[in-house]
C-alpha cells in the first residue's frame, strides 16, 4: 500500500512541469492556430492577426489584359490607390484620359472623358476581403459579406496552390459555384473569391503573394466568368504612401485628382 502511494506521488512530482507546460501552450495558442468553426470566426481571425500591422494606404500601376473566347482582346494600364476602408480610386491609361472608377462610401462611380457617367450602391468584395477586413470591425465586415451572398455559417478546408486554406460559404470544397471565398490559413490573406450572381460564377484568384516592405501584397489577379479567363491583372511600381488625400476618393474632384 505504501509503495503503491509513493508511486503515485512520484508519478504526479514527474507529470507536473509537464502539464504545466502543455497548460501555458495552450493558453498562449495564437489565434489562427486554434480551431476555426466558421466564417465569423475566419473574419475575426484576419482582424486580430493584422490589426494596426496591414497597410492602410496602398497605391500601384497594373497591366490589365482582357480576354474573350481564351483570345486577348485588349490590353491597358492602370493607375490605382486604395485608402482604407473602402477607398479605391482607379485610372484607365493615364490621368489625362479621364476614364476610371472610384470605390467609395459603399457606392462605385464610373467616369469617361471626365464626366460622371454612373453611380450605383456597391460593396467591392474583394476590396472588403483583401484590405477593409483588416480595418473594419469583425461584426461589420461579417455583415457586408452577408449582404454579399457569402454564408459564414458554412465553411470547410482545402489546399490552394499548395497552401492549406479555409473555404467559407461552402461545406464542400469541391463546390465551386456558390459564393465563397478562400483563406490562407497560416497567413490569414485572401487568395480566392467566387460569386454567384444570378448564375453567372465570377472566379477570381489572388495569386503570387510577395513581402514588399515587410507587407503581403498579391502581385497578380485572375478573373473567370463561368470558367473562362476575362481578365488578368499583373501589378508593379508598389508603394505603400504615408497620408492620402481625401479628395482622390471623391466623385467631385476626380478629374483632378493626383497622386
Amino acid at each position: 500500500m505504501r509503495k503503491t502511494l509513493f508511486t503515485r506521488k512520484l508519478l504526479l512530482v514527474l507529470l507536473s512541469p509537464l502539464l504545466l507546460f502543455a497548460a501555458s501552450c495552450t493558453r498562449k495558442m495564437s489565434p489562427e492556430s486554434a480551431r476555426l468553426n466558421d466564417g465569423t470566426e475566419v473574419v475575426n481571425a484576419m482582424y486580430q492577426k493584422w490589426k494596426d500591422k496591414w497597410y492602410p494606404n496602398f497605391a500601384f500601376e497594373q497591366k490589365a489584359i482582357f480576354y474573350e473566347n481564351d483570345q486577348v482582346t485588349k490590353e491597358e494600364v492602370w493607375q490605382e490607390i486604395y485608402s482604407q476602408p473602402g477607398n479605391l480610386h482607379i485610372r484607365f491609361n493615364g490621368f489625362e484620359t479621364g476614364n476610371g472608377v472610384l470605390f467609395a462610401q459603399d457606392s462605385v462611380y464610373n467616369f469617361a472623358n471626365g464626366e460622371l457617367k454612373s453611380k450605383r450602391p456597391m460593396v467591392h468584395n474583394l476590396v472588403l476581403l483583401s484590405f477593409d477586413v483588416y480595418f473594419l470591425q469583425p461584426a461589420v465586415t461579417a455583415e457586408k459579406l452577408q449582404q454579399l451572398g457569402f454564408n459564414l455559417q458554412q465553411m470547410t478546408e482545402s489546399t490552394w496552390q499548395g497552401r492549406p486554406v479555409y473555404v467559407v460559404g461552402t461545406s464542400n470544397a469541391a463546390d465551386t459555384t456558390t459564393t465563397q471565398f478562400w483563406v490562407d490559413k497560416e497567413r490569414l490573406y485572401t487568395v480566392r473569391s467566387i460569386i454567384n450572381s444570378n448564375g453567372a460564377v465570377r472566379d477570381v484568384e489572388i495569386n503570387n503573394y510577395k513581402q514588399i516592405n515587410n507587407n503581403w501584397v498579391a502581385t497578380e489577379i485572375v478573373f473567370k466568368t463561368n470558367g473562362k479567363k476575362t481578365l488578368y491583372e499583373e501589378y508593379f511600381n508598389i508603394s505603400f504612401p504615408e497620408r492620402t488625400d481625401k479628395s482622390w476618393f471623391d466623385p467631385k474632384q476626380f478629374s483632378s485628382a493626383r497622386w
